[in-house]
């Protein structure tokens, strides 16, 4: 009967992957006199009831490693639902009341940190922490404290099984409208579109009906210690952009700016450059009143209604560790991103921000439907791999559902045992940088997966490759870790170019070997979210550096379908420009569709978005 455990943790023990799903099918298999089933209800921030049921092996008799196992499963399950959809309140429940389930609902609190303050939260809490500030968003009660994510233990038995988690509720009109609407009336519209990655932000200007500008900023916000940090640079590269439109839109002012910007646009210009460049515009040219009709913006954190909630991410890693700040005092600031820039907008423009994930799935969505629109007809589920994991999810009926969604801190694997004792800064670590908690998808659907894989297998399967790999200092010690440095130059980008080069030249498995592992962990995130959400949406369609090659994402594909065969992955390259705007971005000869994509779909979301409040307006007033 205990077999199954004790093989799942000499697994782990050897280094093996142990996926969450692979426990969840042994678990669920294992007969009704050595298991136990917990019904675990969360309700969501609307009130709705999503239930789960989580099998676990009876805890009598299991050696401790086992039993180990066992609740980290449980933990680990509950803390992918946290990430994933949020809510305010869990129930647990047990047919029979077995004794474990008070054991279990003791190590929840204790674990998530329930009693403690968002502070003191550390690994499954930060979770906690999302959630608490979301329900304090979506309340209305901004800076004031909002109710606390609570956890009862209800002893009566659960009814029948639960169905399905329901699909989002529903937008006017459904998919196909709102990816109609966004590229109407682009002709009379100034607009910008902002990617706002971990390593760069992206910008993508539109002015009435033509692409004008294209342009990226390097940074790393992970090392910022206060939120002016991150604000002040994606505040000066708006204020840029109303200038770049102004010169486009008004002849007499291209004449009085003249080449007042160039500066700001050179390559690798630092922000300081660039504000310089921008004070020096707005000092010359007439049109001081002059705005934008729409920002569209994408940020890799959770996003509700336009407000940046949630707080616990990489970027804002060494602001969160700053002990001379009120953390939570200085990221509301974020969260007020939107107010900030809603000064570059006319008096009916909008601000739309979404997260990174969800602005890929909208985008994907206009231009797919561009095409076909019977492909978006389930909604779309997307992915954005770059520097960590983004994913993205428009409903069937048009709707981005508030939900944290927060996938890449979903918990994979339950195994890897000896990576777990690397710090998570080292290039060989499971621990994910912000929580410090293991197997998260993190670190291995992203560029720190394929560090990690690099480090992990080619030292032994490709000997010659390593030393080239520490030859270039793409790899160096410092003390026991091994890292990728970011200063003084950041090398994630070039050791992630280097390494997705080599299988266009064949000849080193071990590096394809890697490439078709991270397909592999794209299959587990495809069937964690097929549990978590359900949603009707089959394809994934990815975006980012991570799949630009099509070599990468051929060993990629395969890797993926070794896990589920039926998987179907898309990429967002030149085959999804069917838009007018994305047409123009294949064709640009500095730039590529897979850079700029997400900049392009922020444009279009904040087409809609205006055009939405412009029919929002008229309604009031007939």
């Amino acid at each position: 009967m205990k077999a199954p455990t004790r093989e799942l943790v000499t697994a782990a023990q050897a280094g093996e992957t142990v996926y969450i799903g692979e426990v969840r099918r042994r678990f669920a298999a294992l007969g009704p006199a050595a298991s136990f089933t917990v019904r675990c209800t969360f309700r969501d921030l609307d009130g709705a009831p999503r239930p789960y049921d989580l099998t676990l092996p009876r805890f009598e008799g299991l050696a401790e490693p086992e039993r180990g196992l066992a609740i980290e499963y449980f933990l680990a399950s509950l803390y992918n639902i946290v990430s994933t959809i949020g809510g305010e309140e869990l129930r647990l429940q047990a047919a029979g009341d077995p004794p474990e389930l008070g054991l279990l609902a003791d190590a929840f609190v204790r674990e998530f940190g329930l009693e403690r303050s968002r502070r003191d939260r550390s690994g499954y809490g930060r979770a906690i922490n999302v959630a608490e500030r979301m329900i304090e968003s979506l309340s209305g009660r901004g800076a004031t404290p909002g109710r606390r994510f609570r956890c009862t233990l209800d002893r009566a038995a659960p009814a029948a099984p639960p169905p399905p988690p329901a699909p989002a509720a529903a937008a006017a009109g459904g998919i196909l409208e709102v990816c109609r609407d966004a590229v109407q009336g682009l002709e009379r519209k100034i607009l910008c579109g902002i990617d706002v990655g971990g390593t760069d932000i992206k910008l993508a200007l539109a002015v009435r009906g033509k692409v004008v500008r294209f342009m990226e900023y390097d940074w790393f916000p992970a090392s910022f210690t206060a939120i002016d940090q991150l604000i002040h640079p994606i505040v000066v590269l708006t204020r840029l952009m109303r200038l770049e439109a102004l010169r486009a839109a008004d002849a007499g002012a291209a004449a009085a700016l003249g080449d007042a910007l160039e500066p700001a646009f050179a390559p690798g210009a630092e922000i300081s450059r660039i504000a310089q460049a921008v004070e020096a515009g707005e000092r010359r040219a007439p049109g001081a009143g002059f705005r934008l009709d729409g920002i569209g913006l994408c940020f890799p954190d959770v996003v509700v209604r336009d407000k940046i909630v949630g707080g616990e991410v990489y970027k804002t890693r060494g602001i969160r560790e700053n002990p001379a700040i009120d953390y939570e005092r200085e990221f509301r600031k974020l969260s007020h991103l939107d107010e900030e820039l809603r000064a570059w907008v006319g008096s009916e423009g909008v601000v739309g921000i979404v997260n990174d994930g969800p602005m890929a799935a909208f985008t994907a969505a206009v231009e797919a439907a561009a095409a076909d629109p019977r492909s978006v007809e389930s909604g779309v589920f997307a992915h954005t791999l770059g520097t960590e994991l983004g994913t993205g999810w428009v409903t069937e009926a048009g709707a981005i559902p508030d939900i944290p969604l927060e996938v890449y801190n979903c918990v994979i694997d339950l195994g890897s045992y000896p990576e777990r004792r690397f710090e998570p800064d080292d290039a060989r670590s499971v621990n994910n940088f912000n929580t410090r908690l293991p197997g998260t998808l993190q670190k291995y659907t992203s560029q720190s997966g394929v560090f990690r894989l690099a480090a992990k297998y080619l030292p032994r399967e490709s000997p010659a490759l390593w030393r080239e790999i520490r030859e270039r200092g793409f790899l160096v010690e410092e003390g026991d870790s091994l890292k990728v440095p970011t200063a003084p130059k950041d090398l994630r980008k070039p050791f992630l170019e280097f390494l997705m080069r080599i299988p266009e030249r064949g000849g080193e498995p071990a590096v394809d070997r890697i490439f078709r592992e991270m397909g592999e962990f794209l299959a587990v995130a495809f069937r964690e979210t097929e549990f978590l959400l359900a949603p009707r949406a089959r394809e994934r369609i990815l975006f980012g550096r991570l799949v630009k090659h099509r070599p990468c994402f051929a060993l990629m594909l395969e890797g993926a379908r070794r896990i589920e065969p039926s998987l179907v992955l898309g990429v967002a390259d030149d085959e999804l420009a069917n838009t007018r705007f994305m047409q123009e971005l294949e064709g640009n000869p500095h730039h590529t569709v897979a850079q700029f994509a997400q900049a392009i779909g922020a444009i279009h979301y904040a087409n809609h978005r205006h055009r939405e409040a412009a029919r929002r307006a008229g309604r009031a007033a007939g």
